[in-house]
């Protein structure tokens, strides 16, 4: 538990390493027949996660995750086609951000931007308390934008904790058979009754 808690604290999408984005990209997002080809490519730079949130398109199907322009198509439109622009997002944050512009520039890469949130001990995305006045206000803009306050997310921080639990228990030398048999009944009950593909109300 120690090692999840530090993850999230690190991270509060759960990302064990910063995703790299590929070089070199040659395939063009104004290019409909390529959009399937770029999608495959971030799925692997961003280690299938949403890169607002952390959700991972295993639960959905990466059909249901969407290219995301960080920085708006309507007002970018030399960066349509630029692979540092585009990112890897689940269908809930990008159709609450839909086409409003982030709040600002700053890259969810980056340092600056994972240290505006955190994850409580409940699973919520909340505000980081240790910033400035002004980063709090800023980290608030993009809960609003993003939809980042909405319940689910403390469902899937339960749901990616125990699948930690689970790959840990298995790679260590003393298996405990019960717990990781137990473990996944759970994640398959949230599987059969609470993830599915695209037919889920957020």
């Amino acid at each position: 538990m120690n090692y999840i808690r530090k993850l999230y604290k690190q991270d509060y999408r759960g990302f064990e390493s910063l995703p790299h984005r590929r070089e070199n990209v040659i395939e063009k997002y104004s290019v409909k027949s390529q959009r399937s080809l770029l999608k495959e490519y971030l799925v692997e730079d961003f280690e299938g996660k949403c890169i607002y949130c952390g959700w991972n398109c295993k639960r959905y199907g990466a059909a249901s995750f969407h290219i995301e322009h960080i920085k708006s198509q309507i007002d970018n439109k030399a960066l349509i086609d630029d692979y540092n622009n585009l990112a890897l997002s689940c269908p809930i944050c990008n159709t609450t951000k839909n086409k409003k512009p982030l709040p600002s520039n700053l890259d969810p890469l980056g340092e600056e931007y994972k240290k505006l949130f955190y994850r409580n001990n409940r699973g919520a995305i909340v505000t980081n308390n240790d910033i400035s006045e002004v980063q709090r206000s800023l980290a608030e803009k993009y809960i609003k934008t993003l939809g980042l306050s909405k319940e689910l997310y403390k469902l899937d921080y339960v749901y990616s904790s125990l699948n930690i639990i689970k790959r840990k228990s298995n790679q260590s030398e003393q298996k405990n058979e019960s717990l990781i048999c137990s473990i996944t009944e759970v994640l398959d009950f949230i599987d059969d009754n609470y993830f599915r593909n695209s037919q889920l109300k957020f």
